[in-house]
């Protein structure tokens, strides 16, 4: 398995003959040098429809674009907008089977809307069954108490989750998810690209190690090999 992160909270998971993009965020993202015309994923997961999120999803939506999954109203929007039939929804508390593995939706403490300003669903994070592998995206959220169930059903080894703050948890808040979901590892998201959730990735990286948990410290447009 490869992830390659694009910086924010975009990112790309390669395993078993099967591409997965998440929140796909490049146009506008002063992290990435990658244009979605590059790429071609099999599937796009949208955690939420906040522009930092949702803003490149046309450059896959389509009638032949790639599977899109998200909440019933997004894969509606996306639908709509662009004529494309292949969609999933997974609403919170859902789970859905395909050959690479599994995905279920899980509450994420944040908020959704379009750009446009109407409403884009509950967001929500994803964990996702590889068989060997389980990975847990948190979305854009605070920690909230029932991350402890995830644990009562996945061994986590990864946790990819905000460390900005004040619009999503910060370092501790992202610590202490950790502790409740019980994952090996973290990756950083959500972090550096505006003003107001500028960090010290250097205090980020030793707080997480500290709590005793590994932290994959990814430059932006690098991949990790799992």
């Amino acid at each position: 398995m490869e992830l390659t992160y694009f910086g924010h909270s975009t990112f790309q998971i390669e395993t078993g003959g099967t591409t997965l993009l998440f929140d796909p965020f490049f146009e506008d993202n002063p992290h990435t040098e990658t244009a979605p015309d590059t790429l071609d994923p099999d599937v796009v997961l949208l955690s939420h429809a906040h522009f930092d999120h949702y803003a490149d999803v046309d450059a896959f939506a389509g009638p032949d674009g790639p599977l899109v999954i998200s909440n019933f109203e997004i894969i509606s929007r996306v639908g709509e907008d662009y004529d494309h039939e292949n969609v999933q929804p997974l609403n919170e508390g859902g789970t859905v089977g395909f050959d690479w593995g599994t995905v279920e939706a899980v509450h994420a403490r944040h908020t959704s809307s379009f750009p446009d300003g109407s409403y884009g669903g509950v967001p929500e994070g994803f964990v996702l069954d590889f068989d060997d592998y389980t990975v847990y995206y948190t979305g854009d959220t605070a920690p909230f108490a029932e991350m402890e169930w995830i644990e009562d059903y996945y061994d986590v080894d990864l946790m990819l989750a905000p460390v900005g703050d004040v619009v999503t948890m910060g370092v501790q808040g992202t610590i202490h998810a950790a502790e409740m979901t019980g994952t090996d590892a973290v990756i950083p998201l959500h972090y550096d690209t505006f003003p107001f959730i500028q960090v010290d990735l250097d205090e980020v990286e030793a707080a997480i190690e500290n709590a005793g948990f590994t932290c994959h410290r990814l430059d932006f447009d690098s991949s990790l090999s799992l």
